[in-house]
């Protein structure tokens, strides 16, 4: 806020009373204006921003004061270096998340008080809170599309605090898109992930960074050390909101690994037409609900078939494949859930034992005309989860679905799927990927229940029992 310079008035003591009371009563009125626009002169946007950064700021001096490890990363600031070296630069600068610069305008005109505390953070006495994280209108130039091997392809990646997460408790109850071009929009990813991690690897707990390196590459997802931990949800195109349903939702905050999300936003832009920079604010809108014991915690499980291989010029091809306990990703990211207890604390039998599937996404693009998921057991009993006869690409193909008949996966058994493609009017061989001509075949499966750990980091500085829900074959 610019300072004001305040003067003493200067007057003649005589009797003109404009000379004599006038500059004191202008000077007061100037005074009374100043303190209502310091007053009522920020955004409400603005209170909440500088609320949460002041929070973000004294929760990271108490992580550190309680953690052995003090090597934290901090922002790279290579202004004053005076090498030429840009290779190593770049090196340096890797991983560095630069924020965008923003001017917040006075709001003279809002009709609100002011508040504190989480009142600022838009929690006060609500039962529910709606957390958006979005590219908050980013222009999108060739800093997101800065592939040149893929001029098409672009990525941009948010990341914040939950409100209020190192005191409360939430399910997630639904994710609801946020697309402003959806045309040229793919997918967007929401990573459940922690603070603590964050700041230790980039020195920042909420920010923005984008293009195919820093972003598309995900360099905070699926090393030992990274702070984003699961994929919680994802939209693709054409796909609109899930909403769990109302005895389950997905924990996260207090007393969870998980108090920051971030969101990936993947473009890809139409082929045959001249890119045209635009400001963007996609992402998600996640609405958290008070954590209640009697609603169950549902986990998420993503699979995904990166090794394949279509040949064109056919009407049908078969991707087919299944993954199991031989799958050291699956293994270890559902072996706690597998074990379930009775009310005495006994262990169930196997056949009572396991996780049931309550919603599913098969993801594929327009290439793709059937998709189907089943479960086998290893006597060969198989029970199809989903099946998509007629798929139809991007649309409402790409939603969750929430199943009606559930089925039970034990530890044994494996999970099966099929995609059939029809690449008849494509002239190259056809690879996994995220680019134009290129596919892909695999569920997002939500699942229950879910056995969620607590966010205490262990000796070693990573957490214990969280494992990558990805499953990659």
């Amino acid at each position: 806020m610019a300072t004001i310079r305040m003067s003493h008035p200067y007057y003649r003591r005589d009797d003109h009373a404009v000379s004599k009371y006038g500059a004191p009563i202008l000077a007061f009125v100037i005074t009374i204006l100043f303190i209502s626009f310091a007053f009522f002169g920020h955004s409400d946007g603005y209170q909440k921003e500088r609320q949460s950064q002041i929070k973000a700021e004294a929760e990271i001096s108490k992580m550190n004061l309680n953690d052995d490890n003090n090597h934290i990363l901090l922002p790279i600031d290579d202004s004053n270096d005076n090498h030429d070296n840009n290779e190593e630069k770049k090196k340096k600068n890797k991983y560095s998340l630069t924020l965008p610069r923003r001017m917040h305008l006075p709001n003279f005109f809002s009709p609100q008080q002011q508040t504190t505390g989480e009142e600022q953070l838009g929690l006060g006495a609500r039962d529910e809170t709606n957390f958006k994280l979005t590219t908050n209108d980013l222009l999108l130039d060739d800093k997101v599309f800065d592939d040149p091997k893929n001029p098409l392809v672009g990525f941009a990646c948010s990341f914040d605090r939950i409100p209020a997460a190192d005191t409360r408790t939430y399910h997630v109850k639904s994710f609801t898109p946020v697309v402003t071009n959806e045309e040229a929009t793919h997918h967007v990813t929401v990573f459940a992930c922690n603070a603590k991690r964050m700041y230790k690897k980039f020195g920042l707990t909420t920010g923005q960074f984008y293009g195919s390196d820093q972003c598309g590459t995900w360099p905070f997802y699926g090393e030992p050390d990274s702070p984003c931990l699961e994929i919680s949800w994802a939209y693709d195109k054409g796909a609109g909101t899930f909403t769990y349903p109302a005895t389950f939702g997905y924990k996260v905050g207090k007393d969870t690994a998980f108090d920051m999300f971030l969101t990936q936003v993947h473009y890809l832009y139409p082929m045959n037409k001249p890119i045209k920079m635009w400001n963007d604010d996609t992402g998600a809108i996640i609405k958290l609900n008070p954590y209640r014991p009697d609603v169950v915690d549902a986990g998420v499980l993503t699979i995904m078939k990166t090794t394949m291989k279509l040949k064109p010029g056919k009407d049908e091809t078969l991707v087919h494949y299944s993954v199991g306990q031989e799958n050291e990703v699956y293994a270890n990211h559902l072996k706690d859930d597998f074990i379930q207890k009775a009310e005495d604390g006994s262990l169930l039998e196997d056949s009572n034992a396991g996780v049931t599937i309550l919603a599913v996404h098969l993801h594929a693009h327009d290439s793709a005309k059937r998709m189907k998921l089943s479960v086998e057991s290893p006597l060969g009993d198989k029970y199809i989860v989903k099946y998509i006869d007629e798929y139809g690409g991007y649309g409402t193909d790409q939603n969750f679905f929430l199943l009606n008949n559930r089925v039970r996966v034990r530890k044994e058994d494996s999970i099966v799927v099929d995609c059939t493609f029809d690449t008849s009017k494509i002239k190259n061989d056809v690879y996994y990927g995220t680019n134009h001509n290129e596919e892909m075949c695999g569920p997002i499966l939500m699942y229950y229940p879910k056995k969620v750990l607590g966010a205490d980091l262990d000796q070693t500085g990573y957490f214990s029992g969280i494992h990558s829900n990805s499953v990659m074959v």
